[in-house]
């Protein structure tokens, strides 16, 4: 047993802390002597970790928003930075967050810093700004990829690289035993609307006025209609005022019941569209950001889809309505071909079923696999 190692992990944002509590939990099943340290959230605190400072300061998204707290990311990252340095921790983890972390892992690189630093959760590189790969080859010794087709990428560009998965796989899988959703809010067979608008307060309140517009038409047509919405508990009562007659969820296992019942999802894009792919809704995936932001990824990208199901099947399967297209008449449109044509729905469900066989392959356990990649690295 490796005894008396402590690992620093950093997580900037809702998804990282949840992929973060996961491998906390499974470094722990295999080894109790293990220490953790560093940035994370509420799912990761459940675990007796501690978070420096909170979460929240690092989760911002868009060229404008992170401009306007720039002194504050820095000062962060320098913290983060001379913090590793003092603990000389005998690992570092750092969780997606690449406009963060990936500075971190380039100051400690410059600083000689020698336990492995390992990045979970490949940057969408292959998609845009791909000059990022050569710096990550010098900055990290290993990479835990999520998505099949990044393994292969990374390797050939000097960074060694292991396929886990997506951790969130084995948590979908559980829900299928559990309380049904309908039955808990005595839904019956009405049709269920999932509206999964973002994490970030910006994306929430980008998304929410089209879709408020295109729901109250969509409403008239399917009067029984239930609508849905996942968040997290900081947005509850901004939503919940946005819409009051919906049904509102805070707690990540009753999400994952509602996945296991519902008909369709309109989703902004993210994590969350990897989940909704694995549970089998149709979905139609919208985003904005804000106009400076946009036209600088828009000049970048370097593949024609955002959605995670429509890049790893390679072909627009989920509707995508992004920045302008993402208004009422689309999704009003959109959502109401998911509920009432049948020829788009069965398309969209025969490709979520290959998406869904692409990405469980060896149906090994994503966070099991990233820990024992993780325990490998603390024998050496």
């Amino acid at each position: 047993m490796i005894k008396d190692k402590l690992i620093y992990i950093v997580a900037g944002e809702p998804s990282g802390d949840f992929i973060g509590s996961e491998i906390i939990s499974e470094l722990i099943k295999k080894n109790s002597n293990l220490k953790f340290d560093g940035v994370g959230g509420n799912f990761m605190e459940n675990h007796e970790f501690s978070s420096i400072f909170p979460m929240s300061d690092l989760t911002v998204m868009g060229i404008l928003p992170v401009l306007m707290k720039i002194n504050k990311l820095l000062k962060r990252i320098s913290q983060v930075t001379e913090d590793i340095l003092i603990k000389k921790p005998d690992l570092v983890i750092l969780i997606d967050s690449p406009d963060f972390n990936h500075r971190v892992a380039k100051r400690l690189k410059k600083k000689s810093f020698k336990s492995p630093v390992i990045c979970y959760v490949a940057p969408t590189v292959w998609a845009w700004r791909q000059n990022r790969v050569k710096s990550m080859s010098k900055n990290f010794d290993h990479l835990l990829s999520l998505l099949p087709f990044e393994k292969d990428f990374f390797i050939k560009h000097g960074l060694e690289t292991t396929y886990v998965g997506h951790p969130v796989i084995p948590k979908l899988n559980e829900a299928s035993n559990k309380n049904s959703f309908r039955e808990t809010y005595n839904l019956k067979k009405k049709p269920i609307l999932i509206f999964l608008p973002g994490s970030r307060q910006s994306e929430i309140k980008r998304h929410i006025k089209p879709f408020k517009d295109a729901y109250k038409d969509i409403k008239k047509k399917i009067p029984d209609m239930v609508l849905t919405i996942p968040t997290e508990e900081k947005n509850f009562n901004f939503i919940k005022n946005e819409f009051p007659e919906s049904i509102i969820i805070t707690n990540e296992s009753e999400k994952f019941c509602l996945f296991q019942e519902a008909d369709v999802a309109c989703a902004s894009s993210g994590t969350v569209t990897l989940e909704l792919g694995l549970s089998l809704i149709p979905m139609v995936v919208i985003y904005k950001l804000d106009f400076l932001t946009w036209s600088i990824v828009s000049r970048l990208a370097k593949v024609p889809f955002i959605s995670l199901i429509n890049l790893v099947l390679s072909k627009n399967s989920v509707q995508e309505l992004i920045q302008s297209n993402c208004n009422k008449k689309n999704i009003y449109k959109s959502i109401l071909n998911l509920f009432l044509d049948k020829d788009i729905i069965e398309n969209q469900l025969s490709d979520l079923k290959e998406f869904k066989r692409v990405i469980i392959g060896d149906k090994k356990n994503p966070s099991e696999k990233a820990a024992n990649k993780i325990l490998e690295y603390l024998k050496d």
